[in-house]
Formats: C-alpha cells, structure tokens, sequence
C-alpha cells in the first residue's frame, strides 16, 4: 500500500509540475539566431472558462539590429507525423510581423500578438487536467528578413 501510495505522489507531483512549465513560460527555447533576429518559443496554458484550456507554441521576437525589420515566415504543423498544411500554398499559414529596432515582441494568449501563437492541445478543465494532443511538430520555414 505504501509503494502505491509512492508511485500516485510521484505522478502527480510530476503531473503539477508539467502544467505549471507549462503555464508560466520561463524556459524559452531558441529556434532560429542570425545578426539581424532572434526567433525563440515556448509553451504556454490558455485558460478559458468557457471552453478547455488551451496549450499553444508562443515566441518571443526579438530585433538585433538597430534598424526597423519585416519579419515573414510560414509555419508548418504536424500531426502524428503528417504535416498537415505543408502542401498548402494559402496565406492562412504564412506570417509577417513588423519589429521596431532593438523591440521584443512576445506572443501571448491574451495579447495583441496571440495571432502568431501556434495552437498545440486542448486541457480539460477538470481536476485531472487531461491534456488532448493536436500538434506534434511545427517548423518555421521560408524565414525572411527585410530592414525597412
């Protein structure tokens, strides 16, 4: 009993401390660095009380230079290993963002950049907080810089 008792902690405690990495995106991870911007991303919680949270991929945009640059990309997602919008030659997925000079924009689930931010699995809003999988992969690709 006490070892079942051992192994139900571990999980939740393993379980909690998942969701709050999770929640608070401290652990940004660099995709792309170059002289000009660098592209970095984490994972963060979006609660909605109407609805399941959601977890999405957000960035953190950040200009290098001291000149104004037009960012533009096209974000590729996966779903159990089918990229589910590569083929697809539509603007819903290509993205282009403006930075000021030496600016940080940081995309959030609740701010005016929430648009760049990539959707990536619904969480239950219940006390065991079951997480639903949608995205398993995305890649940012035709990554292009123009200073302005």
């Amino acid at each position: 009993m006490k070892r079942f008792v051992y192994t139900i902690t571990l999980f939740l405690i393993a379980l909690i401390s998942t969701t709050l990495s999770a929640a608070n995106p401290a652990d940004w991870k660099t995709y792309f660095k170059n002289d000009t911007v660098k592209i970095e991303y984490a994972y963060q919680v979006c609660d909605f009380s109407s609805t399941a949270s959601q977890e999405l991929v957000i960035f953190k945009f950040t200009n290098l230079s001291s000149q104004k640059i037009l960012l533009s990309y096209k974000a590729n997602i996966w779903n159990n290993d089918i990229c589910i919008n590569c083929e697809q030659k539509s603007e819903e997925s290509r993205y282009t963002i403006q930075v000021l000079s030496n600016e940080t924009i940081i995309t959030k689930c609740d701010n005016d950049w929430k648009k760049f931010a990539i959707f990536s699995a619904f969480i239950t809003n219940n006390k065991e907080a079951k997480r639903y999988n949608s995205l398993t992969k995305f890649e940012l690709t035709e990554i292009n810089i123009r200073h302005e």
